[in-house]
């Protein structure tokens, strides 16, 4: 099997921060969103057994590289935000129409 060991570790710092990340919507399509934004923009890393993360997750202890992760959640929060795809979109005014 293989797995993508950024998707994981941005799964997890996602959910750490996702109240900090002040995002209109929690629902499970932004939250993807903000996933697939964020590891469009990462290098991936695969992996082949979920028992070898801890060598990714090792990584993370540099402060500049989990930062680097950090921010690019932020970003994709961001546009998500400004752009979501759910329920909670903004209605457009008739003049945008």
């Amino acid at each position: 099997m293989l797995l993508n060991a950024k998707e994981i570790l941005l799964k997890e710092i996602l959910y750490q921060y996702l109240n900090q990340l002040n995002m209109i919507c929690h629902c499970e399509k932004c939250i993807e969103d903000v996933l697939a934004i964020s590891l469009n923009q990462v290098k991936p890393q695969y992996i082949t057994d979920i028992d070898k993360i801890s060598y990714s997750k090792s990584e993370m202890v540099d402060k500049q590289k989990n930062t680097a992760m950090l921010v690019i959640l932020i970003e994709a929060a961001s546009t998500v935000t400004t752009f979501p795809r759910c329920e909670k979109r903004l209605p457009m005014n008739k003049e945008n129409s």
